[in-house]
Protein backbone atom coordinates (compact mmCIF):
# COMPACT_ATOMS: atom_id res chain seq x y z
CA UNK A 1 0.00 0.00 0.00
CA UNK A 2 1.25 3.80 -0.96
CA UNK A 3 0.42 6.85 1.02
CA UNK A 4 0.29 10.47 -0.78
CA UNK A 5 1.99 13.15 1.91
CA UNK A 6 2.26 16.52 2.24
CA UNK A 7 3.16 19.21 5.13
CA UNK A 8 1.60 22.03 7.17
CA UNK A 9 3.24 24.02 9.34
CA UNK A 10 2.44 27.40 10.48
CA UNK A 11 0.07 29.88 8.28
CA UNK A 12 2.40 30.22 5.08
CA UNK A 13 -0.17 28.04 3.47
CA UNK A 14 -4.23 28.49 4.29
CA UNK A 15 -6.58 24.88 4.27
CA UNK A 16 -6.87 25.71 0.78
CA UNK A 17 -3.79 24.78 -0.26
CA UNK A 18 -3.82 21.31 1.19
CA UNK A 19 -7.92 20.76 0.29
CA UNK A 20 -7.23 22.02 -3.60
CA UNK A 21 -4.07 19.40 -3.54
CA UNK A 22 -6.37 16.88 -2.13
CA UNK A 23 -9.32 17.10 -4.35
CA UNK A 24 -6.17 16.67 -6.95
CA UNK A 25 -4.75 13.58 -6.20
CA UNK A 26 -7.68 11.88 -5.43
CA UNK A 27 -8.97 12.13 -9.48
CA UNK A 28 -5.79 9.61 -9.80
CA UNK A 29 -5.90 7.79 -6.64
CA UNK A 30 -7.80 6.72 -3.57
CA UNK A 31 -4.21 5.92 -1.40
CA UNK A 32 -4.34 7.49 1.75
CA UNK A 33 -3.83 10.93 1.71
CA UNK A 34 -1.83 12.12 4.92
CA UNK A 35 -1.01 15.52 6.06
CA UNK A 36 1.24 16.35 9.05
CA UNK A 37 0.61 19.27 10.07
CA UNK A 38 0.64 21.80 13.77
CA UNK A 39 -3.21 22.79 12.78
CA UNK A 40 -5.77 20.29 11.14
CA UNK A 41 -8.42 23.62 11.15
CA UNK A 42 -10.98 23.31 8.60
CA UNK A 43 -9.00 20.66 6.23
CA UNK A 44 -11.25 18.08 4.25
CA UNK A 45 -12.30 14.88 5.81
CA UNK A 46 -11.15 12.79 3.80
CA UNK A 47 -7.38 14.15 4.86
CA UNK A 48 -5.52 12.03 7.40
CA UNK A 49 -3.96 14.48 9.70
CA UNK A 50 -0.85 13.60 12.39
CA UNK A 51 0.41 16.20 14.66
CA UNK A 52 3.78 17.65 13.74
CA UNK A 53 4.96 20.57 15.76
CA UNK A 54 7.84 23.11 14.66
CA UNK A 55 11.05 23.38 16.32
CA UNK A 56 12.92 26.51 18.03
CA UNK A 57 16.54 26.60 16.60
CA UNK A 58 18.04 29.53 14.74
CA UNK A 59 17.84 28.85 11.35
CA UNK A 60 14.78 26.83 11.95
CA UNK A 61 12.00 26.89 9.34
CA UNK A 62 9.41 24.51 7.78
CA UNK A 63 11.15 22.99 4.87
CA UNK A 64 13.18 21.22 7.48
CA UNK A 65 9.98 19.30 8.80
CA UNK A 66 10.24 17.58 5.30
CA UNK A 67 13.09 15.12 7.11
CA UNK A 68 11.15 14.71 10.21
CA UNK A 69 8.91 13.07 8.07
CA UNK A 70 11.46 10.00 6.55
CA UNK A 71 11.60 9.05 10.37
CA UNK A 72 7.89 9.07 11.19
CA UNK A 73 6.35 5.64 12.57
CA UNK A 74 3.51 6.04 11.17
CA UNK A 75 4.32 5.60 7.74
CA UNK A 76 6.43 2.38 8.29
CA UNK A 77 3.39 0.25 7.20
CA UNK A 78 3.34 1.82 3.67
CA UNK A 79 5.43 0.38 0.88
CA UNK A 80 6.13 3.95 -1.08
CA UNK A 81 5.39 6.94 0.07
CA UNK A 82 4.83 10.08 -2.50
CA UNK A 83 5.55 13.78 -1.26
CA UNK A 84 3.63 16.79 -2.70
CA UNK A 85 4.68 20.66 -1.45
CA UNK A 86 1.84 22.67 -1.07
CA UNK A 87 2.80 25.30 -3.47
CA UNK A 88 2.07 23.46 -7.12
CA UNK A 89 -0.49 22.76 -9.06
CA UNK A 90 -1.34 19.52 -10.44
CA UNK A 91 -2.23 19.77 -14.06
CA UNK A 92 -2.44 16.09 -15.79
CA UNK A 93 -2.71 12.97 -14.81
CA UNK A 94 -0.18 12.03 -12.16
CA UNK A 95 -0.21 8.76 -12.31
CA UNK A 96 2.98 7.97 -13.72
CA UNK A 97 4.18 10.18 -10.65
CA UNK A 98 2.03 7.39 -8.48
CA UNK A 99 3.25 4.75 -10.22
CA UNK A 100 7.13 5.50 -10.19
CA UNK A 101 9.06 3.59 -8.40
CA UNK A 102 12.68 4.19 -6.79
CA UNK A 103 14.05 4.52 -3.16
CA UNK A 104 14.17 7.82 -3.01
CA UNK A 105 13.80 10.33 -6.20
CA UNK A 106 12.84 13.76 -6.31
CA UNK A 107 12.87 16.50 -9.49
CA UNK A 108 15.70 17.55 -11.57
CA UNK A 109 15.34 20.94 -11.88
CA UNK A 110 16.31 21.24 -15.31
CA UNK A 111 15.80 24.88 -15.68
CA UNK A 112 18.83 25.52 -14.12
CA UNK A 113 21.17 24.23 -16.25
CA UNK A 114 24.85 23.81 -16.79
CA UNK A 115 25.67 27.63 -16.21
CA UNK A 116 23.75 27.25 -13.46
CA UNK A 117 26.36 24.77 -11.76
CA UNK A 118 29.49 26.09 -12.67
CA UNK A 119 28.86 29.12 -11.15
CA UNK A 120 27.15 27.52 -7.83
CA UNK A 121 29.23 24.50 -7.47
CA UNK A 122 27.64 24.26 -3.80
CA UNK A 123 24.17 24.60 -4.63
CA UNK A 124 22.02 21.54 -6.25
CA UNK A 125 20.52 21.34 -9.15
CA UNK A 126 17.26 19.34 -7.93
CA UNK A 127 14.36 20.12 -5.89
CA UNK A 128 12.49 18.28 -3.35
CA UNK A 129 9.04 19.84 -4.13
CA UNK A 130 8.38 16.18 -5.09
CA UNK A 131 9.40 13.11 -3.52
CA UNK A 132 8.78 9.26 -4.27
CA UNK A 133 10.64 7.18 -1.77
CA UNK A 134 10.14 3.78 0.59
CA UNK A 135 12.78 3.33 3.36
CA UNK A 136 14.90 6.61 4.14
CA UNK A 137 14.92 7.16 7.72
CA UNK A 138 18.47 6.63 7.85
CA UNK A 139 18.65 9.90 6.70
CA UNK A 140 16.26 11.68 9.23
CA UNK A 141 18.22 10.25 11.76
CA UNK A 142 21.40 11.39 10.37
CA UNK A 143 19.52 14.83 10.87
CA UNK A 144 17.81 14.08 13.72
CA UNK A 145 21.28 13.21 15.59
CA UNK A 146 22.45 17.18 14.99
CA UNK A 147 19.62 19.16 14.05
CA UNK A 148 20.29 22.44 15.89
CA UNK A 149 23.85 22.46 13.84
CA UNK A 150 22.41 21.56 11.12
CA UNK A 151 19.61 24.19 10.59
CA UNK A 152 21.91 26.78 11.62
CA UNK A 153 24.49 26.06 9.31
CA UNK A 154 22.38 25.44 5.92
CA UNK A 155 20.01 27.09 4.07
CA UNK A 156 17.65 24.55 3.90
CA UNK A 157 17.13 20.48 3.57
CA UNK A 158 18.07 20.21 -0.15
CA UNK A 159 21.52 22.08 0.19
CA UNK A 160 22.39 19.89 3.32
CA UNK A 161 21.37 16.53 0.63
CA UNK A 162 24.08 18.37 -1.50
CA UNK A 163 27.29 19.30 0.18
CA UNK A 164 26.86 16.34 2.36
CA UNK A 165 26.84 13.97 -0.20
CA UNK A 166 23.29 12.80 0.46
CA UNK A 167 22.52 11.79 -3.26
CA UNK A 168 18.69 11.01 -4.81
CA UNK A 169 17.74 9.54 -8.31
CA UNK A 170 15.60 11.51 -10.03
CA UNK A 171 12.19 11.47 -11.11
CA UNK A 172 11.04 11.83 -15.11
CA UNK A 173 11.00 15.63 -16.47
CA UNK A 174 7.31 15.40 -15.51
CA UNK A 175 7.88 19.11 -13.25
CA UNK A 176 8.35 23.27 -14.75
CA UNK A 177 8.57 26.01 -12.80
CA UNK A 178 6.23 28.64 -12.94
CA UNK A 179 8.80 31.58 -12.39
CA UNK A 180 11.95 29.96 -14.26
CA UNK A 181 10.10 27.49 -17.03
CA UNK A 182 11.54 24.44 -18.10
CA UNK A 183 14.73 25.35 -19.90
CA UNK A 184 18.09 27.50 -18.39
CA UNK A 185 17.05 30.37 -21.27
CA UNK A 186 13.41 30.78 -19.94
CA UNK A 187 15.14 32.66 -16.34
CA UNK A 188 18.94 32.15 -15.35
CA UNK A 189 20.63 33.01 -18.73
CA UNK A 190 17.58 35.37 -19.45
CA UNK A 191 18.86 38.08 -16.97
CA UNK A 192 16.94 36.51 -14.16
CA UNK A 193 13.37 37.72 -16.14
CA UNK A 194 10.73 35.47 -14.85
CA UNK A 195 8.89 33.08 -17.66
CA UNK A 196 5.56 33.15 -15.87
CA UNK A 197 4.65 31.09 -18.46
CA UNK A 198 1.90 28.34 -17.94
CA UNK A 199 2.94 25.03 -20.08
CA UNK A 200 0.20 22.23 -20.76
CA UNK A 201 2.47 19.67 -21.45
CA UNK A 202 3.74 18.93 -18.24
CA UNK A 203 2.30 17.12 -15.15
CA UNK A 204 2.97 19.58 -12.47
CA UNK A 205 3.51 23.31 -12.01
CA UNK A 206 5.54 24.26 -9.63
CA UNK A 207 5.25 27.79 -7.61
CA UNK A 208 8.64 28.13 -5.55
CA UNK A 209 8.86 31.21 -5.73
CA UNK A 210 6.41 34.61 -5.89
CA UNK A 211 3.64 34.86 -7.19
CA UNK A 212 1.62 32.20 -4.78
CA UNK A 213 -1.04 30.17 -6.53
CA UNK A 214 -3.83 32.11 -4.97
CA UNK A 215 -2.61 35.98 -6.02
CA UNK A 216 -3.19 34.91 -9.81
CA UNK A 217 -5.55 36.30 -11.83
CA UNK A 218 -9.45 33.91 -10.90
CA UNK A 219 -9.90 33.68 -14.79
CA UNK A 220 -5.45 32.23 -15.13
CA UNK A 221 -5.58 28.70 -16.33
CA UNK A 222 -3.15 27.64 -13.51
CA UNK A 223 -5.57 29.36 -10.54
CA UNK A 224 -9.01 27.48 -12.32
CA UNK A 225 -6.69 24.14 -12.54
CA UNK A 226 -5.67 24.84 -9.03
CA UNK A 227 -8.96 25.88 -7.64
CA UNK A 228 -10.54 22.99 -9.16
CA UNK A 229 -13.25 25.86 -11.69
CA UNK A 230 -11.57 24.86 -15.10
Amino acid sequence: MNCIICLKIGDLYSPDYVNNLYKAVRKYTDDDFICFTDDPTDLNPGVICYTMLPRSSEGWWPTWSKIEIFGREELRRYEKKIYFDLDMVIQGDITPILNYDADWAVIRAKWKGIKFRVANPDVPHYNTSCMVWKDISWIYERWESDWRGIVKNYVGTDVWYYRNKIIPTYLPDFFYSYREGDRPSHYWENDYQPHFEYMPDYLVCLFHQEPNIHELDYEHVLYKTWNDTL
